[in-house]
């Protein structure tokens, strides 16, 4: 997340000037790059699967027009998280009577959709009592897929303190599902 080289090609220094220079194939790689931590991001926020997958299409839509205030790599997934805060903004002042927490979607449960209902549903409850800091760092973590120095890097903390904040909430989420 942090614009370093990766294995699956440029990195996101490479790909934002491509992007800037209007290659949509490098914006869609900076895209599928970006957009689990950045459904993770919104997801701390606004506790609605649905609401958010609506947001980070939003997001990369509005991104997309922006891209030339971004001026680099190091900088990009700051900018998406700014335009995706933005557009959480504009979507709760045009929807103030909609809660921002919402159960998990049991359609998106599969085919054991009533054990794993009730799975979900106490561990929905469990991240709900959580502090924002508990809350964040296991959304950036299970639901975006960040660790180490990128989760670090989201969190802007040093990598030390990230990895015991993570700590701190799994312990925690679990103290909870088990009593």
């Amino acid at each position: 997340m942090s614009g370093a080289v990766s294995s699956n090609g440029p990195d996101d220094g490479g790909l934002l000037q491509l992007a800037q220079a209007g290659d949509h194939a490098a914006w869609s790689a900076l895209c599928r790059r970006h957009a689990a931590q950045l459904s993770a991001y919104l997801g701390t926020r606004l506790r609605r699967p649905a609401v958010v997958d609506q947001l980070v299409g939003e997001t990369l839509v509005a991104a997309w027009m922006h891209l030339a205030e971004c001026p680099d790599g190091l900088t990009f997934p700051s900018f998406l998280r700014r335009a995706g805060a933005t557009a959480a903004m504009k979507w709760a002042k045009e929807n103030p009577q909609e809660p921002i927490d919402g159960p998990f979607p049991p359609d998106r449960l599969g085919d054991c959709a009533v054990e794993a209902g009730e799975g979900v549903s106490r561990l929905h409850t469990a991240l709900a009592t959580l502090g924002e800091p508990h809350r964040m760092v296991l959304e950036l973590h299970w639901r975006g897929g960040l660790t180490g120095e990128s989760l670090a890097s989201a969190l802007r903390l040093p990598l030390v303190a990230a990895e015991s904040l993570l700590a701190e909430a799994e312990a925690e989420v679990l103290s909870r599902l088990g009593g």
